[in-house]
């Protein structure tokens, strides 16, 4: 199964195309003898782009979170809610057959724009077309009398975590880890309680390790 989230929405039909771009900072500098160098350096951020069919009845091939059946008005007020509350969310792109994950990206990102198509092809059925950009945090590091360095803020500690509201395991790997992408070694820890990656509860205690 093909699926895709944006932070706690799960798309009810995941897009056909999704296009993950990403640019050069780099920098040509012309030399004084007329040839050229290229100054290497980090790349941009990446930016997401695509559309996705937001319908307005229940079809077989669409997908629900926890098998809830929501019309079009619900998924656009909370992509409306999304962008007005100016955080940073989990883009997660999953392929999924039974408990085996065949493929996950997860990309810290905020909603740059979004917008509603109207279509007399899709009948009563919507489009939206998001563009989202990855997002880096930043902040001051200290470093300790030798090569370690620290963030201010640091990773929570503990052996054990209760999933809130709108949890995600990647949300969880990035807050235990600083990387989303270690998702899969929470998974690992907690098959015997998780029996699809992509639902989670509020309420379940994991281990985390």
């Amino acid at each position: 199964m093909y699926e895709v989230w944006l932070g706690e929405i799960k798309l009810p039909v995941a897009p056909e195309k999704i296009t993950i771009a990403t640019g050069s900072l780099n920098e040509t500098v012309t030399l004084v003898e007329g040839g050229e160098i290229n100054l290497i350096k980090s790349p941009k951020l990446k930016v997401i782009t695509f559309e996705a069919l937001i319908p307005n009845v229940k079809y077989p091939f669409a997908s629900y979170l926890y098998d809830e059946f929501k019309d079009a008005d619900y998924y656009k007020d909370a992509v409306a809610k999304l962008k007005e509350s100016k955080k940073v969310l989990a883009f997660v792109i999953t392929r999924v057959m039974g408990s085996k994950v065949f493929n996950y990206t997860g990309i810290s990102a905020t909603l740059e724009d979004y917008r509603l198509i109207e279509s007399a092809e899709e009948g009563y059925d919507l489009k939206i077309a998001f563009t989202l950009k990855e997002y880096r945090s930043f902040g001051a590091v200290f470093k300790d009398s030798g090569t370690s360095e620290r963030q201010t803020e640091n990773a929570p500690s503990a052996s054990s975590y209760t999933v809130a509201g709108g949890d995600s395991l990647w949300l969880i790997a990035k807050k235990y880890y600083g990387d989303g992408s270690k998702w899969r070694e929470i998974y690992e820890a907690n098959k015997n309680t998780i029996a699809d990656p992509n639902k989670i509860r509020s309420g379940m205690v994991l281990n985390i390790p």
